[in-house]
């Protein structure tokens, strides 16, 4: 791991309430917290794991970051600046500099376009290049880097096997050479004969390309295999971040010593 020991990411005190409106059976409005205090730094290089039951806070942490919603109250750092302030055409270029790997790989391509059409997409609207050629160059580097055919470009994703989706989909989360990935999930949609691949195929890009990384995940093997540090989130908080080897060691929260006790072969 290359870490330059720089906070790409920084949470300070994030909150996310949602208020429901009004209905028939019930005339108040009653306010969920899903995002409680929330402070996570994430240094450059670093692969943070974030780990949690469903329905704990991590997707809406993870669409905080992105800015595909917007926080109650709070802070979100991006090379020290608040992403919250940013105007129309920071947002554009923040997006282009932080991308995404679904969980699902089939509903996160476009059935319609062929996947070199799905890679050029980005390219085009965020005018990386000037030219087609370099475009195509450009699409081309980054499938033969995920391990896909380049006679493969002209096929609908319909016609690729699960795991090939997923890693059209890595492709195309780094064909504008991003600084930041969420990944949510991104291999439990997948048989686990193909989970290993693409859980090595991203060590491998990682060092390659120095990723920094969200990885959101339920599988504590994959993360132990997989991250630098852990954050541990129960009910929208985290009660517990550290090294990952540390924390699977020496968990000090009872939720974290819940999880971890799941696990065979691990003793808290």
């Amino acid at each position: 791991m290359k870490n330059d020991s720089i906070n790409l990411i920084e949470i300070k005190n994030l909150k996310k309430i949602y208020n429901d409106e009004p209905s028939f059976l019930n005339i108040k409005k009653e306010a969920h917290l899903v995002l409680n205090n929330i402070n996570l730094n994430i240094q450059k290089g670093q692969i943070v794991a974030l780990v949690g039951e469903s329905g704990c806070g991590k997707s809406t942490l993870a669409n905080c970051i992105l800015k595909l919603i917007n926080p109650t109250q709070g802070e979100i750092l991006y090379k020290g600046e608040d992403i919250l302030k940013y105007d129309k055409k920071q947002t554009f270029n923040y997006r282009k500099k932080i991308q995404m790997i679904f969980q699902n790989p089939y509903s996160s391509l476009n059935p319609k376009m062929k996947i070199q059409e799905t890679l050029l997409e980005p390219l085009e609207i965020h005018k990386i290049f000037k030219s087609k050629k370099e475009n195509l160059n450009r699409v081309c580097e980054i499938i033969d880097m995920v391990g896909i055919s380049k006679d493969d470009l002209k096929k609908y994703p319909h016609e690729f096997s699960g795991g090939q989706r997923q890693r059209i989909a890595i492709a195309r989360a780094l064909i504008l050479k991003p600084e930041f990935i969420v990944a949510d999930e991104p291999v439990s949609a997948l048989d686990v004969s193909i989970c290993a691949s693409i859980i090595n195929l991203l060590i491998e890009l990682r060092e390659k390309l120095n990723l920094t990384m969200l990885f959101i995940s339920h599988d504590l093997n994959l993360v132990r295999y997989l991250s630098d540090k852990t954050a541990i989130m129960n009910k929208g908080t985290i009660v517990e971040f550290n090294n990952t080897q540390d924390l699977f060691k020496h968990p000090k929260d009872e939720y974290t010593k819940f999880l971890l006790s799941s696990i065979r072969n691990i003793k808290v």
